[in-house]
């Protein structure tokens, strides 16, 4: 049984992992523990919180039960991870601007779902910060609470980032959101013919 004190430190981020991987065994690799224990785990923190957290049909773990405790524990997981010293916010890159921003976070840079799916974790506090490629055509983040800023236009779209308005001015975020411009700007010098647009 997970101790309810370990529930935010270490039964959290697995449910949270899972629902960005959706793989027990790549959750395994990136906190560096075997398949096994990270089923014990999300069940165990599951059955403790009422959480009914599984697999869903289509393929992704999800809760279905008890979100407004959920959405409490990521709440005050989220603050954790920004506040701690030095912060450590979890994000990703999805596509092209993977390519371009991936070498800050390897881990989880190939865990992208679709758009709407990397919304929907931001907007759960799941993620804090996703650098994404949308195709030039495509509509805005319809999410009122989600901040786009694009940052690079290429033949196969435009790379933004996206975060929760909430979190703009957060220090930890806009250390990183000046990381990932800087990586952007180097990647234009190899490329010159793709357009700046930070």
């Amino acid at each position: 049984m997970v101790p309810l004190a370990d529930i935010l430190f270490d039964g959290l981020p697995v449910l949270d992992l899972l629902e960005i991987t959706p793989s027990t065994s790549v959750v395994a690799q990136i906190t560096q523990r075997d398949q096994s224990s990270i089923s014990r785990i999300y069940r165990q923190v599951s059955r403790r919180l009422g959480l009914e957290f599984r697999k869903q049909n289509d393929g992704r773990y999800r809760a279905s039960a008890n979100h407004v405790l959920l959405e409490g524990l990521r709440r005050s997981s989220q603050w954790m991870r920004l506040q701690t010293a030095p912060a450590a916010p979890r994000w990703l890159a999805c596509g092209h601007a993977a390519e371009v921003s991936g070498a800050q976070q390897p881990t989880l840079v190939q865990h992208c779902g679709d758009p709407m799916q990397v919304e929907r974790l931001l907007q759960e506090r799941v993620l804090d910060l996703a650098v994404i490629t949308r195709p030039s055509h495509a509509a805005p983040a319809a999410a009122a609470d989600l901040l786009e800023l694009p940052v690079l236009r290429h033949p196969g779209g435009i790379d933004l980032i996206l975060l929760r308005r909430d979190l703009s001015d957060h220090q930890a975020l806009q250390a990183l959101i000046a990381a990932v411009q800087q990586q952007v700007r180097q990647h234009l010098r190899q490329h010159p013919e793709q357009e700046w647009l930070g």
